[in-house]
């Protein structure tokens, strides 16, 4: 119906290369799949090309229309700003997997979260009506306040959880003597390869015995090398490491002493960075963090980082 009452060509014009498609850069579910990947986006106004139709109604009654329903938006429950809701749009049912919006019920008295599965027509109709409970808004909020507040109160939960994504816990100086040791079964190979060479050169095997042998050696090789540019490149992870562990507890150190008199616009700025998303399934919760790594990460939420994304 929305649809209907915005669409211009009901005044008497119609618009040719309105559209085009471009990436996809939001998705309606932050669990589920993008899909096609594709999206149609409006075009610049002044390449739109006006193609004069029959009008059904005056410029004049569709301005109105407009401005009525700007002002219904406004005052939409959904766009009710009033009642503070902590966790608001980053709530996912975990049954489902659709998002979970802040509603309130009777009278103003009760606060929930409440899957967009029990509510969208489209999918209540051919009986898919998600079947998660209603969840409320004040347990799930102080839950997750709290379990912020030891995230940032303990940085060496961040740590570990960082060395663990990185697979393992070598410290340099094992890592160091693993790679040396690689070395020197590479250069042991080479010179079997040398004397290999010389064996044939001096008809002690033939040609195709000296193939063969030389293929062993070379795929040993192989192995050898792709084994220590590996632990190369995770002794480089592990500098990288030691420095993001390092600007983690910096920013931890930073937002602790406005923790306990932090005032509800500082919590929700703080969620808003710090929690991509919190899936509730039956009486499991899961949140998803994400700690800054760079100097200007503080300042940018990570849904504004994410492509694909909503």
């Amino acid at each position: 119906m929305r649809s209907i009452l915005t669409n211009e060509v009901y005044t008497g014009v119609a618009y040719a290369q309105r559209l085009q498609v471009v990436p996809s850069r939001r998705r309606l579910s932050a669990l589920r799949p993008i899909g096609k990947g594709e999206s149609a986006v409006e075009r610049p106004r002044d390449e739109w090309i006006p193609i004069p139709v029959l009008a059904v109604v005056t410029q004049e009654v569709f301005d109105q229309v407009q401005a009525k329903l700007s002002l219904n938006q406004q005052k939409a429950s959904r766009n009710n700003k009033v009642h503070p809701y902590l966790l608001r749009g980053l709530v996912s049912c975990g049954t489902c997997r659709l998002s979970a919006h802040a509603r309130t019920l009777h009278n103003d008295r009760y606060h929930y979260y409440v899957c967009k599965g029990h509510t969208d027509a489209l999918r209540i109709a051919p009986g898919e009506r998600c079947k998660s409970r209603y969840i409320p808004v004040s347990q799930l909020d102080e839950l997750v306040w709290q379990d912020l507040c030891e995230v940032l109160t303990q940085p060496e939960i961040i740590a570990h959880e960082l060395q663990r994504a990185h697979g393992g816990y070598w410290t340099p100086q094992e890592l160091q003597a693993r790679i040396a040791t690689l070395g020197r079964a590479e250069n042991l190979l080479k010179h079997q390869q040398a004397r290999l060479l010389e064996a044939y050169l001096a008809n002690v095997i033939d040609l195709d015995e000296f193939d063969r042998k030389r293929s062993e050696l070379t795929q040993k090789q192989s192995a050898l090398t792709t084994q220590r540019l590996q632990l190369e490149m995770t002794v480089v992870e592990r500098v990288e490491l030691s420095g993001l562990t390092t600007s983690i507890e910096a920013f931890c150190a930073g937002v602790r002493p406005t923790l306990e008199c932090a005032t509800f616009a500082q919590r929700r700025q703080l969620v808003e960075l710090l929690i991509d998303r919190v899936v509730v399934t039956d009486n499991e919760v899961e949140i998803r963090y994400v700690i800054p790594t760079q100097p200007d990460g503080p300042h940018v939420p990570f849904c504004h980082l994410r492509t694909n994304y909503r």
